[in-house]
């Protein structure tokens, strides 16, 4: 993420920033010197969150590496792990596999739902890891040289690389797991590269020149997130050993991008957030946090000597560790801070507020899709037998909800099922205006087609050698009251409803059923539906 800054605003005055969480287990260990005597040490140096925030794991020399329930403040001691040396430990962001670099006995691969450990590269003895962003390569470098494994097979996928300097002090996939970005020293030099892992080719490199000396810092390396530029200490001769700056170097050619983040005293390390939106850097007596995009200074606390930082999955939060103990301090990032990130981001992206992201919902009117038939027409037209009848009318009705009233809807803002029509009207086309309905007369009932089987007739094709019958509209009433609207006698008793009409056992003899003899005339036998 390039900046267009020119300089960064400092505005912010020091204060103290309160733990809300401390985890204590870790325990001092002790270095052997060169006189021959031990030093006790009193830190822990790595730690790293699980992708849900829920859980950390932390490793020290002290030889363990412990899990944490941080939403009990307590270890998970059923999955502590004893390495002779711990040299680095992460976790993928999938929360799939857990790494522990063990020093001398290679590169421990733990896979946390079956508890399955495997082991990497027992032969070299490797400085520092990093997981790819998809969760599916592991990165470890030693004495000027970086392999890259598959994490499912434990393959060699890539590498070794041969690196400028013999030490590494970092290493960091990008965003899209296509490039490597490396740092490394020497006693006289130090070295900024960016691999392609396709390739396995040098993409660029930057190096610095001087007398140096040794320094045993390993502050890390972060891509943005358009994986276009690189964010690390890396800078000038008179910087290198103790850097007091924080640059944003573009990933093709290593040159600087926008202004450089200032501390007074040498940078001790270093954590950029997942969004990259904020900055945490600390150096002897004190940690800041900056907004990264605009190069401002949010805050600055006082915290002795801070030896490792990271920021929370959801950048909310702030953990930290100090050489003088071996306590896991998590700390809650300010309201007012998180608050004023948010406020300059929204005015350095002004256009966003207005864009279709942030648009409103608004209710619209729902499609109305037309309906056609999927019989195809050229098939030769079939009678309907009166046993199939009545389920096939059953089964259309289900179908078309049709309106018992036969008033139409006139309303054409109010939302409608595409379906739910009066059966005055003809079937609904999305791209032709519905207009309402003539109003309805005992005479247009009567002459109006609105039944199922008038229905049918604009649905499919009907036989041509067919009279068309005279279609009689009759609404839902008692049996009598029916028969007296279409105009029929009332007192014949041959008359028997539709839903009264039993149909008669079919008759062995096909020449023998009643009342479906063909006379040629369309509506001869009781049901003739022609299709």
């Amino acid at each position: 993420m390039a900046s267009t800054s020119t300089q960064a605003i400092l505005t912010a005055d020091k204060s103290i920033l309160i733990p809300v969480m401390t985890l204590e287990g870790h325990e001092p260990y002790n270095i052997p010197m060169s006189d021959g005597k031990q030093h006790e040490y009193n830190d822990v140096e790595f730690i790293s969150y699980f992708p849900d925030g829920k859980q950390m794991i932390s490793g020290s020399r002290d030889k363990t590496v412990r899990r944490w329930d941080l939403r009990k403040g307590k270890e998970i001691e059923k999955d502590r792990q004893v390495y002779e040396g711990v040299q680095a430990v992460g976790v993928s962001r999938d929360g799939r596999w857990v790494v522990i670099n063990a020093g001398g006995n290679g590169i421990k691969v733990s896979e946390v739902e079956t508890g399955i450990v495997r082991t990497f590269d027992e032969d070299d003895l490797i400085d520092c890891i990093d997981i790819s962003g998809d969760s599916t390569l592991l990165a470890g470098a030693s004495y000027s040289k970086v392999w890259i494994w598959n994490l499912d097979t434990g393959e060699l996928v890539a590498g070794p690389f041969k690196l400028g300097g013999y030490v590494p002090e970092a290493v960091r996939f990008s965003e899209d797991s296509r490039k490597l970005a490396v740092s490394s020293q020497e006693f006289k030099e130090r070295h900024l590269e960016v691999w392609d892992v396709q390739t396995e080719k040098l993409d660029v490199q930057k190096s610095t020149h001087g007398d140096l000396g040794y320094s045993s810092l390993r502050i890390p390396i972060f891509w943005t997130t358009k994986h276009k530029s690189i964010v690390t200490t890396f800078n000038s001769t008179d910087d290198a050993y103790e850097p007091k700056t924080i640059s944003e170097f573009d990933a093709s050619t290593l040159k600087t991008v926008g202004a450089p983040f200032k501390h007074t005293y040498s940078i001790r390390c270093l954590a950029l957030s997942s969004d990259c939106v904020l900055l945490a850097s600390s150096c002897h007596h004190t940690v800041k946090l900056w907004a990264f995009e605009s190069r401002q200074l949010l805050a600055t606390f006082d915290v002795e000597f801070a030896r490792t930082l990271i920021l929370s999955p959801d950048s909310r939060q702030l953990a930290y560790t100090t050489f003088r103990d071996s306590k896991i301090c998590i700390c809650d990032i300010p309201a007012d801070i998180l608050a004023s990130i948010e406020s300059t981001n929204k005015s350095a992206h002004p256009d966003l507020l207005n864009s279709s992201a942030t648009r409103p919902s608004v209710r619209r009117k729902p499609v109305i899709i037309p309906v056609t038939s999927s019989i195809p027409h050229g098939h030769p037209p079939k009678h309907l037998h009166t046993s199939d009848s009545h389920a096939f009318l059953h089964s259309l009705r289900k179908l078309f909800p049709f309106s018992r009233t036969g008033a139409a809807h006139t309303d054409l803002d109010e939302p409608s099922n595409p379906f739910d029509f009066p059966a005055t009207l003809p079937l609904p086309r999305s791209h032709i205006p519905r207009t309402p309905a003539p109003p309805t007369t005992e005479s247009s009932v009567i002459n109006t087609s609105s039944t199922l089987p008038s229905r049918l007739y604009r649905l499919w094709p009907l036989q041509t050698n067919h009279a068309s019958p005279t279609i009689v509209d009759v609404p839902l009433a008692p049996g009598k009251l029916r028969i007296a609207t279409a105009g029929a006698p009332s007192d014949d008793d041959d008359l028997i409803r539709d839903e009264d009409y039993v149909s008669p056992p079919p008759s062995p003899n096909p020449a023998s059923r009643p009342g479906i003899v063909n006379t040629g005339q369309h509506g001869s036998g009781r049901f003739c539906f022609c299709f």
